[in-house]
């Protein structure tokens, strides 16, 4: 009897493990809201931000830099208002992330224990990677990810390559997002978002880097396996799938 009613005890609360993915906050300071139409853009480090908020500009200039009490200030004075998100695609955001190291974003004793602990090897200012030492770098570079989403390194999760549902729940302690929208179908659904409003969509421009074309290069099917390891919260979530 005494076995059969330990087996239903549940010592560590199973049900109710904690997602140990750090917490976002709303990060209202970063959103850019459209000054002569009632939308809003709640942007994503790491996903598109410029082209977004070009073509808000073109809708007649942009206001940024809100706090709580202005950017209730702003809803108020315009009744129908939309906001809207964009996602990109976790090894797409991933790859910027590491660009953005590459570029110096980290300071260089924090750059020598990814390299030393985490075997992600940054190029030296005005290096360039090759391609195969590139890959085997980015490589190690989601193998890190993934143990820093789970709170397993030293690190700090930059914005930058914190998950992306993590960062919607974010907004969601302000406002969650009307609208998610997709990279891919960017053009697509920023015409809904228009609509939605009652604007003509402007022309969306969606330039291509050296940061992009660098992926290009290396994108193979570990480093697609490799993405979906770190984010697999964000390929449930949101449905992503290798591209190739």
């Amino acid at each position: 009897a005494m076995e059969q009613a330990r087996a239903r005890l549940d010592r560590f609360n199973l049900p109710r493990t904690p997602n140990f993915g750090p917490r976002r906050n709303a990060a209202i300071p970063g959103y850019v809201a459209a000054r002569e139409a009632p939308v809003l853009f709640m942007p994503i480090k790491g996903a598109p931000m410029q082209p977004v908020i070009d073509w808000l500009a073109s809708l007649g200039g942009v206001e940024r830099e809100f706090t709580h009490k202005t950017l209730r200030q702003w809803k108020r004075a315009r009744p129908g208002h939309r906001g809207f998100t964009v996602l990109r695609h976790p090894l797409e955001r991933a790859h910027r992330a590491f660009c953005a190291l590459e570029e110096g974003g980290m300071q260089q004793e924090q750059r020598n224990v990814l390299a030393r602990v985490h075997g992600v090897t940054l190029p030296r200012a005005g290096e360039v990677l090759e391609p195969a030492a590139r890959r085997e770098s980015f490589l190690a570079f989601l193998r890190f990810l993934k143990r820093n989403l789970a709170g397993q390194t030293g690190f700090r999760t930059d914005a930058g390559w914190a998950s992306q549902s993590a960062t919607i729940q974010g907004f969601a302690q302000f406002q969650p997002p009307d609208v998610i929208l997709r990279e891919e179908s960017l053009a697509e659904g920023l015409a809904f978002v228009a609509a939605e409003i009652g604007v003509a969509a402007p022309d969306l421009t969606l330039p291509q880097d050296d940061c992009d074309r660098a992926l290009e290069r290396i994108r193979d099917g570990e480093l697609e396996e490799a993405a979906r390891d770190a984010y697999q919260r964000d390929y449930m979530a949101f449905g992503f799938f290798a591209k190739r």
